[in-house]
């Protein structure tokens, strides 16, 4: 029996579910959207052969996958972050910082809106020029400047703010476009809510965490009851209307993905406090397959619509990673157990709500989708963990995982910086031509663009260039 000792390095597979999950937000975005491509490459409501948006097609497809993943991997950061600031920091100064990240957010999803190339109306280079200016602003807004003075630190997040501030109004003044609060990226602006009410959660429940379902338990009874006029509930969840630009009751079915994710969290944070027996068991492949079955599983049936057979499935999978787990030593197999454990009572709890609304879908999404992803995320965690202890040297994985130490930046690198590149380059054209020859080698370019953002993205990290708000 060996025993591993306790670090603080950082969270590894924590940060490879991050960055697989925001590598396909960026490959979706970038798969070209043609009828030849199979319907499972796309979102399950917006795919072949119109790409118009069916709320009444129920499944899921990997592409619903990837936001919820990352929500699940922003709940389970909350312990890992603010752990120690609650014994660091005064209620006033912490409170400051989780609403000044929650407000940095909200300008970051609106700065997107207004300055993406994809949506200006100027001439193209102008549109991709503006992008890298914005792209570079970002670099100076979101950075921690800690070998510079205060002084300069606050001088040149000015002057980022100051130029994000100039591409928008040069372009409302010469080209007519449009400019509002209500114009932003809402991926971005459901994380700045989910950042604000995540906290606020996990700090209140902090000793008492299976509070945190008590939580759950009142928004279902807001969501729904949402629609009986003049209740309560109704008045909850149409507040103000003045307020919608940032903060809407409909943002927070999402803490039905965060709050999960915090479990995850805590028990990493528990791991890392105590010593803990490593087991030749981990070693063996099984209960990294029976993940992977699941997942691969789960949206094989959820998108074809065999129920029957998934539920099966999945009962006979969980059996064996729960078996494979029974005599879990102490430590991180014990970790492991209870994983598998959360995971499996999430994806089942989905399973149950799955005929509601019609069947699983993302928008409108419910209860399932909510649940299933929480359930899958924890195995795909699972499957992260015993890759990253077993094969974290490997370049490929470590790209992964340097995506996922910076995901603000791979967020934003494929429109903001590879794409204008590839423009002024003249890649572009030549992926043009390529597609002249065979329609086929459309997705080479995704594939590239892709490649290309997880290397910037992990660049930076490495560099630790990063954007923190």
């Amino acid at each position: 029996m060996k025993t591993e000792k306790k670090t603080k390095t950082r969270a590894n597979a924590l940060d490879a579910l991050r960055g697989i999950a925001i590598i396909g937000m960026v490959f979706s975005g970038v798969f070209p959207h043609e009828n030849l491509w199979p319907a499972w490459m796309f979102h399950a409501q917006v795919g072949p052969p119109d790409f118009s948006y069916h709320p009444e097609i129920p499944g899921i497809t990997w592409v619903d996958l990837v936001f919820p993943f990352f929500l699940f991997s922003m709940g389970a950061a909350f312990p890992l972050a603010l752990r120690n600031k609650l014994g660091q920091a005064d209620n006033k100064e912490l409170w400051g910082n989780i609403l000044k990240r929650g407000a940095l957010l909200v300008f970051f999803a609106i700065a997107l809106r207004h300055t993406n190339p994809g949506f200006l109306k100027a001439p193209l280079w102008i549109n991709y020029l503006s992008g890298l200016v914005a792209f570079g602003s970002f670099f100076l807004i979101f950075m921690r400047w800690q070998t510079l003075s205060r002084l300069q630190g606050y001088l040149l997040k000015g002057l980022g703010f100051s130029l994000i501030f100039a591409v928008t109004l040069l372009h409302h003044y010469y080209t007519g476009f449009e400019i509002g609060l209500n114009r932003q990226d809402i991926i971005i602006l459901v994380l700045a809510n989910m950042a604000v009410f995540g906290a606020f959660i996990w700090i209140v429940t902090v000793k008492k965490p299976l509070l945190r379902l008590g939580v759950l338990a009142c928004f279902a009874a807001i969501w729904l009851t949402r629609e009986f006029s003049g209740s309560l509930s109704a008045m909850i969840y149409n507040f103000h209307p003045a307020v919608s630009w940032f903060y809407q009751f409909a943002f927070l079915k999402y803490l039905n993905i965060v709050i999960p994710g915090m479990l995850l969290g805590d028990l990493i944070v528990a791991y890392r406090e105590k010593s803990y027996t490593s087991s030749s068991s981990l070693q063996k492949p099984y209960l990294l397959w029976i993940c992977t079955s699941l997942l691969l599983v789960n949206l094989l049936g959820l998108f074809t619509r065999e129920i029957f057979l998934t539920v099966m499935a999945n009962v006979v999978l969980c059996f064996a990673g729960g078996w494979i787990l029974t005599n879990a030593g102490s430590g991180k197999e014990e970790m492991l157990k209870k994983l598998f454990y959360w995971g499996t009572f999430w994806l089942f709890l989905g399973l149950l709500f799955e005929p509601m609304d019609g069947g699983i879908k993302k928008d409108p999404s419910s209860f399932s989708y909510w649940f299933i992803t929480s359930g899958l995320a924890f195995f795909t965690y699972l499957f992260c963990e015993l890759i990253s202890t077993y094969r974290s040297e490997n370049v490929i994985w470590k790209s992964i995982v340097g995506a996922g130490q910076n995901p603000m930046v791979a967020y934003v690198a494929g429109s903001f910086c590879i794409l204008p590149l590839f423009y002024f380059t003249g890649i572009s054209k030549a992926f043009g031509s390529l597609k002249e020859i065979s329609i086929y080698f459309g997705p080479v370019k995704s594939i590239l663009v892709t490649a290309c953002v997880v290397a910037l993205a992990s660049f930076t990290a490495r560099k630790k260039w990063f954007w923190r708000t």
